[in-house]
């Protein structure tokens, strides 16, 4: 026997993966363990697995943007809400880690050209007596 909320339409529960939890999971789980904990028949083991599987999914999310190399992306499908809040912070850190490493490149880059220029190397800059010399 399956319960469902009223508000939770038949079609959106058929289409839900066997093993996908609600997008609001974590902040409903919070709640019920907070203001109705005598409601289960032993809310410390509840609470006890809730906690393991948040920290199973986490690991799963770490472990997916570790892999990231340049221009990837990393599908999120079946996250919730407060997973993807706690995910921010560490995405975070990992873009602005990213943005220095390409920073530095960028400046070294740019370093070479303005050596290039000043050498005579550079072949990128025009001028107009470059024309009349081929006269």
């Amino acid at each position: 026997m399956e319960v469902s909320p009223p508000f939770l339409s038949e079609a959106a529960t058929a289409r839900a993966q066997a093993d996908a939890l609600p997008y609001h999971w974590l902040e409903v789980s919070h709640l019920l363990l907070t203001h109705a904990a005598d409601d289960f028949e032993d809310s410390d083991t509840v609470r006890r697995l809730l906690r393991d599987l948040r920290e199973v999914r986490m690991s799963k999310l770490r472990k997916g943007f570790k892999v990231l190399g340049p221009g990837a992306g990393v599908k999120m499908n079946g996250v919730g809400g407060m997973e993807i809040a706690e995910v921010r912070g560490f995405v975070g850190g990992v873009v602005d880690g990213m943005r220095n490493i390409n920073k530095s490149r960028e400046e070294s880059r740019r370093e070479q050209e303005a050596e290039d220029r000043e050498n005579g190397l550079g072949g990128s800059s025009y001028r107009d007596d470059e024309d009349d010399d081929m006269l």
